[in-house]
């Protein structure tokens, strides 16, 4: 920026070299008049998402929850997804194998979803109400070894999981095709869940053991 050119930003931060206080006070300041502004961004993006939707299907909108930081509920409830109120979600948020919308995924109010969950619509996934899932947790609804010798050993496999109320995943946890985690119940991270866990239950991965030199 030109130092000899006067600014909104310079305006309303009353010079550069800004502080971090400053520009929280800029903010502030800007809140009020930002509404309007805010409104006409949120209905271009909503039209840049219906031309992703053209293009791409539910795979375009798919990249829209990879790329944005905010709204991740309102899009989601905008192509077919069940979302309740108060919930979180910070992004990125990755959804694989949707098919052609969201309306497989049904989640709960109060629910939180942390940076980089990654949720797998082959079949239908439930979040019930103030569960959490911690970053990079892993939700997967399907195994499909692809077109290769093992295909007629194993045959594709899919089937619903549900991730009771009040559940919570730590970070990195991965929940397979057909599991229930009990309300209330507890995952480690990076724990991989293959079977229901009951409510109320914890279950965690081996934890780093030292190896003998």
């Amino acid at each position: 920026m030109s130092a000899h050119r006067p600014t909104l930003y310079a305006h309303f931060t009353g010079g550069y070299g800004a502080s971090v206080l400053d520009l929280a006070a800029a903010r502030a300041r800007l809140r009020p008049i930002a509404g309007p502004g805010q409104a006409i961004l949120r209905a271009f993006a909503r039209g840049r998402r219906s031309l992703a939707y053209l293009r791409s299907g539910s795979e375009g909108i798919a990249a829209q929850l990879r790329a944005t930081t905010a709204d991740h509920a309102a899009i989601l409830r905008e192509y077919g997804a069940s979302v309740g109120e108060d919930v979180s979600i910070p992004g990125p948020l990755q959804i694989v194998n949707a098919g052609n919308d969201f309306s497989r995924l049904v989640i709960g109010d109060g629910v939180h979803l942390g940076t980089d969950v990654l949720i797998d619509l082959a079949d239908a996934v439930t979040i019930e109400a103030q569960a959490t899932l911690s970053m990079r947790c892993t939700l997967i609804t399907h195994i499909d070894v692809g077109p290769g010798p093992l295909r007629e050993r194993r045959p594709r496999e899919q089937a619903p999981l549900r991730i009771g109320a009040g559940a919570y995943l730590g970070t990195g946890a991965t929940v397979l095709h057909g599991v229930t985690v009990g309300e209330g119940a507890t995952v480690g991270a990076h724990a991989l869940v293959a079977k229901d866990v009951p409510p109320g239950a914890t279950v965690v991965s081996p934890p780093a053991r030292l190896v003998p030199r």
